[in-house]
């Protein structure tokens, strides 16, 4: 009988990310799938970081009026929780949408809003918290500026990051390009789900 309703638990659950798929506004859904990802820092030739290809796999989900992006890592057939996003439509009128970001660890990472113009969604959100690939630098916040750019291929994640010191003043700056390149979802598939 437990088999049963583990069964049938899975089964609506699948149902529920599968409608959330077929619902969700399109620029979300270009954001769930798997992806071939780059990630690219640019700052002070001292703290550049440009990473080799990897796989993410995004799963789709929805609550209420709330959209979820849940992201995996998948290494060497292995997945690690990478981070979570939510997304709320805050002004239907101006299409204004809001972002909350949340770390493996489902640490708060930045919320912020903005409109939906042409596939490109930007926002600021200032006195971020430093990001894990930053945790060794002397800085205590970031004011980021996020641009987002949507197509069914592709999403761009464009960054502009200024570090902050505990009095505010300008550490560095630093330009991030993360682009996502839809794969084939077999690559997504980590050993534990084939």
């Amino acid at each position: 009988m437990r088999l049963i309703k583990l069964g049938l638990l899975g089964y609506l659950l699948g149902m529920s990310t599968w409608a959330a798929a077929d619902t969700a506004p399109s620029f979300i859904q270009n954001m769930a799938g798997c992806f071939s990802v780059r990630f690219n820092f640019v700052e002070n030739g001292d703290h550049d970081a440009f990473y080799q290809p990897v796989l993410e796999r995004a799963d789709l989900s929805q609550a209420d009026a709330v959209w979820h992006l849940r992201r995996y890592l998948v290494i060497e057939g292995s997945e690690q929780i990478h981070w979570r996003e939510e997304w709320r439509l805050k002004d239907a009128a101006n299409e204004v949408w809001e972002q909350t970001v949340y770390g493996p660890f489902e640490d708060f990472r930045y919320q912020c809003s903005g409109m939906l113009v042409d596939n490109s969604w930007r926002c600021e959100a200032p006195k971020a918290p430093k990001p894990r690939r930053d945790q060794n630098q002397p800085y205590e916040t970031l004011d980021r500026e996020n641009t987002l750019k949507f197509n069914p291929k592709r999403w761009i994640h464009m960054q502009k990051n200024d570090k902050r010191m505990a009095d505010g003043s300008l550490f560095a700056v630093e330009l991030g390009w993360n682009q996502y390149d839809r794969t084939d979802a077999a690559s997504c598939q980590a050993r534990s789900r084939r």
